[in-house]
């Protein structure tokens, strides 16, 4: 493993997960007894399962197969990494594609559910938005994790973005976001033109519009 296995254009260097991938024992035991899991029997090993931390890679590579995308990411944060990345290693490549991790931190998600929350700060439009699309995104920026604290302030970001998108994305402005995902580069996720155009994208995609105008607080 090394630095090319992880999408995070400009972070940190994860050193202790690439130490703890090299020092992995040769060979790995890939086999458990469980009883729900891929079966190993038709490889002799009756009643044994292929161990989950790497039955988790081949499962990512094939949703990528199914798509054709030759360059997925998986999304997993440092502590399940370093579990599972060693298990990994045999399946981060098959033919011409190529598994990278994307480390994210983790989310308040029993706060952010709070309807409180979206009720002091008008924006109730925008909940679903937040919880399964915004915060994610903040947790890949964010490795360290994202504070109880910091919730009201991305929410108050997201709902001013989402007020003044525009009703269809510039072309310019979605090649230069595009380009910044495929690097790695996070950073987006906080800048007001770039939030905008992703949202605006998004919505022409999904066909998931939310409501337009009002006044930003």
């Amino acid at each position: 493993m090394g630095i090319v296995d992880f999408q995070a254009a400009g972070a940190r260097t994860p050193a202790h997960l690439l130490s703890i991938a090299h020092n992995a024992p040769r060979p790995l035991v890939l086999s458990r007894t469980r009883d729900h899991g891929v079966c190993l029997a038709p490889l002799g090993l009756e009643g044994m399962v292929l161990d989950p931390r790497a039955g988790l890679h081949i499962a990512v590579l094939a949703a990528a197969a199914e798509r054709a995308a030759a360059h997925p990411v998986m999304t997993v944060t440092e502590r399940a990494a370093a579990n599972v990345a060693a298990y990994g290693a045999p399946f981060r490549r098959y033919g011409t594609t190529r598994l990278r991790y994307a480390l994210h931190g983790r989310v308040p998600y029993d706060t952010a559910a709070d309807s409180r929350l979206y009720e002091v700060h008008r924006a109730e439009a925008v909940r679903e938005l937040f919880t399964g699309w915004y915060l994610p995104l903040c947790a890949a920026r964010e490795r360290s994790g994202v504070s109880v604290a910091r919730l009201p302030g991305l929410l108050k970001f997201l709902r001013r973005v989402h007020l003044a998108r525009p009703a269809t994305a510039r072309g310019d402005d979605l090649a230069e976001l595009r380009h910044r995902v495929a690097a790695g580069d996070m950073s987006w996720v906080m800048d007001a033109r770039a939030l905008a155009c992703a949202l605006a994208e998004r919505e022409n995609v999904t066909g998931r519009a939310g409501p337009r105008g009002g006044t930003p607080a």
